[in-house]
């Protein structure tokens, strides 16, 4: 009976956790065909697989070290809230724990590796990617490398993107893109995106898996609640806008607001939220592990325009108001072309005075869905063509797996 292709995965997220639901939604794709070793940085479980394919998830929580968007650097993260700023010793310990622990964790042979978002991003995590990649060459071959990157990149100097069509050249076999490029494509934001068009992949989004009762239009317009869900990531940014939210409520006492903090949350600032609450329908909560449920019951969402928060609303055909952190190009992107499309309803700052939200907010619940189809089958593109590689070159047998291999997929 021919084996199963093992496959290594590579994710550090420093911000939120956004760059880990992408991997883990390829990951459930990838689990029925194959064995796949996780190896992850930063914030976020990776609880939820069905029981019969959790078996062949192996998973590596390198000691966390995620970005400080008050001061601009790394710093060590030991639970939720807990963060401390690394200097250079400090930080040089980290690194060297980090490679005792993924050293201990590998086990080869491996038959090809998955890198999130490198090299297009994750600059401070190159020394310990290329180890990786070294040594997966040096004890398997020349095993296919991929990366998976998000539908927009912040643009960057050309000499740095330049640099990044290096590694892509001399790396990596194939780019998958997450995205439906009727909407966004990694040219948009990419000017040289060219230069490696045939290496590149554009699966469609990556949806979330719905619970079985939400799996319907019609089971979710049966099960929506008057509430508004307002989350700002899993990352530390975006207190403005649940402010906004604080402000809006008292004037839509038939609304319940939810606020979500997010992951890095502390305790003092969870109790901040809930002690400025001026009306008794908001509810102020940590990070939920079941949000796509809570949205899925949900009349509302406004959020920060995250990539994966915006594929869940699509999913659950939530109306949302999207607000993009100030400063940060990807998310701004993202939702004007997602706007632009009647996708989503997109914020401004002067948006977040309250009687101008509450205005927003009963203009986006007037409002009709939009009939606008978009692609979202990109876990399963992904999957496909990774394991479609790996047929033709190690001729795996799997006949359970019925794959095609092509650039389409399941629409929201």
């Amino acid at each position: 009976m021919p084996r199963l292709p093992r496959i290594l995965y590579h994710c550090q997220s420093l911000l939120g956790v956004g760059h880990l639901t992408a991997s883990l939604r390829i990951i459930e794709a990838l689990l029925p065909h194959a064995e796949v070793d996780l190896i992850h940085g930063g914030l976020g479980s990776t609880r939820g697989f069905e029981p019969e394919h959790a078996q062949r998830l192996r998973c590596l929580k390198l000691p966390t070290l995620l970005h400080d968007a008050r001061g601009g650097g790394l710093v060590h993260a030991h639970a939720p809230g807990e963060a401390g700023e690394c200097n250079d010793d400090a930080l040089d310990a980290v690194w060297a724990a980090r490679a005792a622990a993924t050293t201990r964790f590998l086990r080869w042979p491996y038959d090809a590796v998955v890198i999130e978002f490198w090299p297009f991003g994750r600059r401070r995590f190159k020394a310990e990617i290329m180890a990786l990649l070294e040594a997966a060459r040096a004890r398997c071959g020349n095993v296919p490398i991929f990366t998976s990157v998000r539908d927009v990149l912040v643009p960057r100097p050309p000499e740095k993107e330049q640099r990044m069509v290096h590694a892509v050249r001399k790396h990596i076999h194939t780019v998958f893109v997450r995205s439906d490029p009727a909407v966004v494509r990694l040219h948009d934001t990419f000017s040289l995106a060219g230069e490696i068009e045939h290496q590149l992949c554009h699966t469609g989004y990556l949806a979330p898996r719905l619970p079985h009762a939400h799996a319907g239009v019609a089971g979710l317009r049966g099960a929506r609640q008057a509430q508004v869900l307002v989350s700002q990531g899993g990352g530390q940014v975006g207190g403005e806008l649940l402010q906004a939210a604080l402000g809006a409520a008292p004037h839509l006492p038939q609304l319940h607001f939810k606020l979500v903090a997010g992951a890095r949350a502390t305790a003092a600032e969870l109790q901040a939220l809930r002690a400025q609450a001026r009306s008794a329908n908001v509810e102020v909560l940590p990070f939920m592990a079941d949000f796509v449920q809570a949205l899925a019951r949900s009349v509302l969402s406004i959020n920060m325009g995250g990539d994966n928060t915006l594929l869940d609303m699509l999913a659950t055909r939530t109306p949302s108001l999207a607000y993009p952190y100030q400063g940060h190009v990807e998310q701004a992107i993202r939702i004007q072309r997602f706007a632009a499309l009647g996708l989503v309803h997109a914020l401004e700052p002067a948006d977040l005075a309250p009687p101008r939200m509450v205005a927003r907010i009963q203009q986006a619940l007037a409002a009709p869905y939009p009939q606008r189809v978009v692609a979202m089958d990109g876990a399963r593109v992904t999957s496909e063509r990774i394991l479609a590689v790996l047929d033709a070159r190690f001729s795996f047998i799997a006949p359970d797996r019925a794959r095609s291999a092509r650039h389409g997929g399941r629409r929201a």
